[in-house]
């Protein structure tokens, strides 16, 4: 009972990031509840009627539901919109060679190995070490504004995560489940294997959660 089981994305169709490997993973995991990464404002838009979806997800889940009949919510609380976030990347791909090689890199795997590489702690390493190397550029070049813009960004993601969380075990109390599967960005899985670990120990519904590809 509440198994449920978190499996990372890129969102953007990419080699084998795409809605047919993806919906081989839902088939193999029978989820009855799939919780998303979008707010409620976005779910109503992308799942309304006649509106053609554009991430690997809703594509996907788009395709499942008119064979399955499964429940799925939003679970976010913010409607991000990709101009308002990283507008220092360019800086920083300007400035650092080993940025540039490791964002290749990233691509590069995602376009072969697809969720296996998502779901990889390669990919968890070099995710946090694009961070990382993030934060050293701007503050290098002592850029007060794009550094005070990136850590607001962590605090951003940072409170989504837990709002993400609240949600699930929220819903799952209205809606008990053998099987779920809650879809996210590759990067939120690190993050999200420390924050589990937090709600495990305080919540009184006890999930069993499971990270996809775990290894």
């Amino acid at each position: 009972m509440f198994n449920i089981t978190l499996l990372s994305s890129f969102h953007k169709i990419h080699g084998k990031c795409n809605p047919h490997e993806l919906y081989k993973i839902i088939q193999e995991i029978e989820p009855e509840i799939i919780f998303e990464e979008l707010s409620n404002v976005g779910f109503d838009i992308i799942y309304s009627a006649g509106y053609q979806p554009q991430t690997v997800e809703a594509i996907t889940i788009t395709h499942y539901l008119r064979t399955h009949s499964i429940k799925h919510f939003p679970v976010d609380n913010y409607p991000i919109k990709e101009t308002e976030l990283l507008s220092d990347a360019q800086i920083i791909w300007d400035t650092s060679s080993e940025y540039r090689d490791l964002w290749n890199q990233k691509l590069l795997r995602v376009n072969q190995d697809g969720y296996v590489f998502l779901n990889s702690n390669e990919c968890t390493a070099m995710l946090d070490r694009i961070s990382t190397i993030e934060e050293a550029v701007l503050t290098e070049i002592n850029d007060l504004k794009l550094l005070n813009q990136h850590k607001a960004e962590k605090i951003l993601h940072d409170k989504r995560e837990y709002v993400m969380l609240s949600n699930i075990y929220n819903i799952s109390k209205q809606y008990p489940f053998e099987r779920a599967l809650f879809i996210c960005g590759a990067e939120h899985r690190l993050p999200f294997r420390k924050k589990i670990k937090e709600f495990i120990s305080k919540e009184t519904l006890k999930l069993e959660w499971t990270f996809y590809n775990d290894n």
